[in-house]
């Protein structure tokens, strides 16, 4: 008696999974770990955790197989792919991860990386159909179709896809994360700590899958819709990061245990994590917004070439239409990094004017020391004296 190809096929592949699941867990058990290991050889510190790994190697895999059978020669989109997998990779499994437990301001370059660069990338990339194709056929003509197909999934999609839904979803997940107690429970709890990553990356998902379909309205979203989208979460990004910039107290206890390696107090960390999250984390979105702008710009060109091949007409690129189109994108590409210079410069100049207010002896002290430097003679002796004093320390 034969055994029927696709069901060997599938037990196969299920042996290689257990098989490699188990040889990655043993591995991952006898690697380096901990603040001890980081601190002698960091290089060391990798992780195989197995369900990030095995999912990973599939998707890849699917990928591939699906590129390859659509018959499309490598391009873009394979590399914006290949960089959100590496991306993840390297933020979930390689040292970064075990430094992100030590320091908020790597915990917020990897966050950056799991609800902004890997998701916008994956959503340039278009992976799905060449994920369908490449996956097994049980899987793509049954398991695919019943969840695609389930109603009440399909509603709440459609649903929280919406460009206010999308928006708060982003924002009220990275700020749910940030509490105190919450955040600090997630470092000593790996299941909550892995919960955090996942609702991180789906979130960041559902954002940019929204912001940048490049179909314009009503099949996508409206262009003032995605301009509130990325309004939204730039005044979040820049006002939140912009607050654990220029705090006075430690709000995170569970980092700072590596400070008397790396020489960092917890209030600097929680500084820098702040300024990473104020500064590059709104230039994600900035970028975002030009993208998807781009994205439209394009679609309504390949668009309206098409209207004027189906009516005969001569393609003209420099028509009425396209010089009207790409006036008007340009002037609301303008206005968006206008819009994010102005945030950008006015919170730098809130942030100077707020440690001035908050610290106005240091100042004075400082100024006191540059004049003394100018000074000759007992003057100088005298205001160098003055500089000292008990009123000028830092409180």
């Amino acid at each position: 008696m034969t055994l029927n190809r696709p069901r060997s096929v599938t037990f196969i592949w299920l042996a290689v999974t257990l098989l490699g699941w188990a040889t990655l867990d043993v591995l991952d058990a006898h690697l380096p770990d901990g603040a001890a290991a980081l601190a002698a050889a960091p290089w060391l510190v990798w992780q195989f955790t197995p369900i990030i790994i095995i999912p990973m190697i599939y998707v890849v895999v699917w990928y591939v197989r699906g590129r390859r059978r659509g018959g499309q020669a490598a391009g873009a989109r394979d590399a914006f792919f290949a960089a959100a997998i590496l991306l993840l990779f390297l933020v979930l499994q390689s040292p970064i991860e075990g430094f992100s437990d030590q320091f908020l301001t790597v915990h917020q370059i990897e966050h950056m990386t799991l609800d902004m660069i890997a998701p916008l990338l994956l959503m340039l990339a278009a992976p799905q159909a060449p994920l369908l194709r490449g996956m097994p056929g049980w899987l793509r003509h049954r398991l695919v179709p019943s969840i695609m197909g389930n109603g009440a999934l399909h509603r709440t999609f459609a649903t929280i896809s919406q460009p206010i839904p999308a928006s708060l979803l982003f924002i009220g997940t990275s700020d749910f994360w940030m509490i105190p107690r919450i955040h600090d429970a997630s470092l000593r709890i790996p299941l909550i700590h892995d919960l955090w990553h996942i609702t991180l990356f789906a979130s960041g998902l559902i954002f940019f899958f929204r912001l940048l379909d490049p179909r314009p309205a009503p099949l996508g979203a409206p262009l003032l819709a995605r301009v509130l989208m990325c309004w939204l979460a730039e005044m979040n990004t820049i006002l939140f990061g912009f607050y654990l910039s220029f705090k006075s107290v430690v709000l995170y206890d569970a980092y700072g245990r590596m400070a008397p390696f790396w020489h960092i107090s917890a209030l600097n960390d929680e500084r820098f994590g702040g300024l990473t999250m104020w500064i590059p984390g709104s230039m994600m979105i900035a970028l975002g917004a030009l993208i998807a702008l781009y994205r439209i710009a394009s679609h309504e060109d390949r668009v309206a070439g098409r209207r004027i091949a189906l009516v005969g007409a001569p393609p003209v690129r420099n028509s009425q239409y396209h010089v009207g189109k790409r006036r008007d994108n340009l002037n609301l590409a303008l206005g968006l990094v206008g819009f994010v210079g102005f945030m950008l410069i006015g919170t730098m100049i809130a942030a100077v004017v707020y440690d001035h207010m908050t610290n106005p002896q240091v100042d004075t002290a400082a100024f006191i020391q540059v004049r003394a430097r100018k000074l000759d003679g007992p003057r100088a002796h005298e205001v160098r004296s003055a500089s000292k004093s008990p009123q000028f320390d830092r409180p």
